[in-house]
């Protein structure tokens, strides 16, 4: 097959792809919009491949006009015509927000039918409440990395160096650690932000929310698409009012989440560990928080193996906890340590006790304890990969 990949940004995802569509004898393309990357990798030849000649293209957020030039205008100008994977890295909804707040449920997918998408969640939660709200084509798959975790059979996620050199290398030259970021001092770090509170919020939607992050904080392995509060009050709206509902839901239930998950885990590794906690992330300063910005960064991955423990407090998109903040630390040879989510037993299996905390106290011991056991975080990285 002829395979078109379109990205923007250093992706772990779009590598482990690539290595694995080589494997298996594909011919794969590969178009980078990011300015950071102006030639595309060595081994591609974009401009020998033209729309009618795909035979597949796999992409992200296809809908975010945000990304320049806008993907869904550069598969037009390319004339393709063939079936479209789009991964969603955020929640679905998120991804087709654009579309839906301009055509109702029924008219985008349609758009979606006609242009031959079919949207891919890495989250099974995330698709369920993708398919209530009343959208289709979706599909769930976890994001695997090896065979321990179950994944769709050609998406593996080999590393580089395991399937293609030549893909290695360039991987290599865009994975250059930036000059002026200091780990000397780090053995914990964690990315990521702390989201914003939406403005204008319903005293009523304002309430639920804050209510389903408190009931979900309690118990780390309910589920918001299973929450019945939830959906009561949504289908209790218009058909109409649901999707906006729906969206400004979600996004204060983020900001309530986040408040008493990820900021409550920074302040504690903040106050235990000093100057050998690294933060990397926007907004902390809103907290009083001193964080590096994301933009000193060119790629996540490479800084993970430099560093003894590296942090995950779930995704503010979706609820599984193996999404490219994981997948980033694993593939790059990180000990990862993750706040609990409804898949942390099926994803970590045997070592779930080792590497998955549940409140701020069980969180430091098991730092402490993969601080002082260097065989055992060897031992829990190799087995996650």
């Amino acid at each position: 097959m002829r395979i078109l990949v379109i990205t923007s940004g250093l992706y772990e995802y779009f590598y482990s792809l690539q290595t694995e569509l080589l494997v298996l004898g594909h011919e794969v393309y590969v178009v980078h919009f990011d300015s950071y990357y102006e030639k595309t990798l060595g081994h591609v030849q974009k401009e020998k491949l033209q729309g009618d000649d795909c035979d597949l293209v796999i992409t992200a957020n296809i809908f975010d006009s945000s990304v320049t030039p806008n993907i869904l205008s550069f598969l037009a100008s390319y004339k393709v015509t063939c079936p479209i994977i789009s991964i969603t890295w955020g929640h679905p909804v998120e991804e087709i927000e654009n579309l839906w707040q301009k055509y109702d449920t029924q008219r985008s997918n349609a758009i979606i039918k006609d242009l031959k998408i079919l949207l891919w969640s890495p989250c099974q939660k995330a698709a369920k409440e993708f398919i209530k709200l009343g959208f289709k084509p979706i599909i769930y798959a976890p994001l695997g990395f090896s065979e321990k975790m179950s994944t769709l059979p050609f998406f593996r996620w080999i590393k580089p160096e395991q399937a293609n050199e030549n893909v290695y290398n360039e991987y290599l030259k865009k994975t250059k650690q930036p000059s002026n970021l200091e780990l000397s001092h780090a053995k914990i770090i964690y990315l990521g932000i702390l989201p914003k509170k939406p403005e204008n919020l319903d005293i009523e939607i304002d309430f639920l929310a804050r209510s389903l992050a408190e009931e979900s904080i309690a118990s780390p392995i309910k589920s918001r698409a299973d929450m019945e509060a939830m959906w009561s009050y949504i289908f209790s709206k218009s058909k109409i009012e649901q999707l906006n509902i729906f969206s400004t839901l979600t996004k204060a239930y983020k900001y309530y989440h986040a408040r008493g998950t990820r900021r409550v885990f920074v302040h504690r590794l903040k106050e235990e560990f000093g100057k050998h906690f690294l933060l990397i992330g926007d907004d902390w300063i809103a907290d009083n928080i001193v964080a590096k910005p994301s933009q000193s960064l060119n790629s996540r991955g490479v800084i993970y193996d430099k560093v003894p423990v590296s942090m995950d407090f779930g995704s503010t998109s979706f609820e599984t906890s193996f999404f490219p903040r994981p997948i980033e630390i694993v593939k790059n040879n990180g000990c990862l340590l993750s706040y609990r989510r409804y898949d942390s037993e099926h994803i970590f299996q045997d070592n779930e006790s080792s590497l998955v905390f549940d409140t701020p106290d069980e969180m430091c011991e098991k730092v402490y304890f993969l601080l002082n056991n260097i065989q055992e975080r060897k031992f829990c990285s190799q087995n996650l990969q």
